[in-house]
């Protein structure tokens, strides 16, 4: 009797491990030649190519879409600047073949672009996203390099009936611009996080998935986890994408250079010391000590948005964190952030291993990496003068001049940029009430003998490039030369 019961449920456990597995398989081509050692996946299964192209993959029942990651030296089809790398499952269909071509241009320099929050809510706003594209094409054309780009989640403010607006004005790039979802693109309507991502799946793809360029491996993750109510969601990667986590960076060779996209940062700035829990909850990744985990050994940059401001965390030797300021600045009612960055994105500059980056304010000229207000113009330091320097992090040293005199380094303190305060005042605005300025720690002070000194700020950044303005006057003077 024993052995008959062992025996039935045996065959129903294989019954369903059946039912919930589909083998699948097809090729990766290019020109009709197979391409080896390409990894295929369906978000939770891992394999690879063999010799001339052709894979086999068990598909997971519940996993809806079955793709790969771009290889080195290679590029993925676009439609409207997405790449698409991607094919649905179908049911009953187990053949699911990718051709893909060789990069145009040599890919071990290369140059890539990060935007983070566009939150389009109003068709006018496209208009004004417009402008961004302008300046990123611009940037772009000094660049003689493989170029692409990566916006860093709330591609929309709720309105998932944008997507395909927003497709359309990025289609105006002729470069491949990755996606990350953000808690702003999700179907808050559906009952699980599952669901969350339906609308946003249809329209880009896979929330979650890899691709090459280089020498460099780039991660796409979504850290957005939704309760399942009511705009509730926190910073949280699922167990099933860290598993997946692990086994991507299983094929990647230890000591490789990853750059991880993903919309909420995975850490505050040592000086954000909020201790409401559900805003920590919601800004930062509450899972972040086991994904770090995952990255022991290799060299990495993690690229975030989320907070419309800009900051550089270095949470250990081998990874630093980039938080985007938003393309939007903020939700487009300004030219510059909650924390007086202005509206922009980041350049990040690749050769082999080596990265270098800098923030590029949109319509202005990519060495305005700071702003210095005049003494009298912060209420709570009356008799310093103040510099907001944009991309600080602590390798940059920040120096002024009184009338052509060193006098050393500026003071960093955590506080509120002077334009950032008198525009976004809370309450002020009018179609946002909620709507109110943040603290930043990239503010520097230092008091003047004389108020009416010339001041020279002399700003050195990680990579040894220097920048530099001066004022004359005392307050209201905007001579920021």
């Amino acid at each position: 009797m024993r052995k008959k019961l062992y025996a039935l449920l045996l065959l129903s456990l294989t019954a369903n491990f059946l039912y919930a597995q589909q083998l699948i398989n097809g090729r990766i081509h290019c020109e009709n030649k197979g391409i080896a050692e390409v990894v295929v996946t369906d978000g939770r299964n891992v394999t690879k190519t063999n010799s001339k192209g052709y894979y086999k993959l068990f598909v997971d029942g519940a996993q809806s879409y079955v793709y790969y990651s771009l290889p080195k030296h290679y590029e993925s089809p676009l439609k409207n600047g997405i790449p698409v790398f991607y094919k649905e499952i179908v049911p009953h269909v187990d053949r699911y073949d990718f051709e893909i071509k060789k990069s145009v241009r040599e890919q071990h320099k290369h140059t890539f672009v990060v935007w983070a929050d566009p939150q389009i809510i109003d068709p006018e706003e496209f208009q004004l996203l417009e402008k961004v594209i302008d300046d990123i094409k611009g940037t772009q054309d000094i660049y003689n390099t493989s170029f692409h780009g990566i916006s860093c989640g709330d591609i929309v403010f709720d309105r998932l009936n944008f997507f395909d607006n927003y497709k359309n004005s990025i289609g105006r790039f002729d470069f491949p611009f990755y996606q990350v979802l953000g808690n702003h693109d999700m179907d808050y309507s559906n009952e699980t996080h599952e669901s969350s991502r339906r609308s946003y799946q249809k329209a880009f793809g896979p929330d979650y998935y890899s691709f090459n360029i280089g020498n460099i491996h780039y991660i796409v993750l979504n850290d957005v986890f939704y309760y399942g109510y009511a705009y509730h969601y926190m910073g949280y990667i699922d167990g099933q994408q860290l598993e997946w986590l692990k086994k991507d960076l299983a094929q990647v060779a230890k000591g490789t250079t990853v750059m991880i996209a993903l919309h909420i940062p995975t850490m505050y700035t040592d000086a954000d010391t909020r201790p409401n829990m559900e805003k920590r909850q919601k800004n930062s990744l509450i899972n972040n000590k086991a994904f770090y985990e995952c990255l022991k050994g290799y060299n990495v940059h993690i690229l975030a948005g989320h907070s419309h401001t800009q900051w550089n965390t270095v949470i250990n030797d081998s990874i630093t964190e980039h938080t985007h300021a938003a393309a939007s600045a903020a939700w487009w009612q300004g030219e510059v952030g909650l924390d007086g960055t202005p509206k922009g994105y980041t350049v990040y500059e690749v050769d082999g291993n080596d990265i270098k980056w800098y923030f590029k304010g949109v319509g202005i000229d990519k060495d305005e990496q700071l702003k210095i207000y005049p003494v009298g113009t912060d209420a709570e330091h009356p008799t310093a003068f103040v510099a907001n320097v944009f991309n600080y992090d602590p390798l940059w040293k920040v120096e002024w001049y009184e009338n052509d005199v060193l006098k050393g380094d500026m003071e960093q303190y955590w506080g509120v940029d002077p334009l950032a305060k008198s525009l976004y005042a809370p309450g002020k605005n009018k179609k946002y009430s909620w709507l109110s300025y943040d603290h930043t720690n990239h503010l520097f002070k230092a008091v003047p003998a004389d108020e009416h000194s010339q001041i020279k700020v002399v700003v050195t950044d990680r990579f040894g490039q220097k920048y530099t303005r001066t004022i004359s006057e005392k307050k209201n003077n905007e001579n920021n030369k």
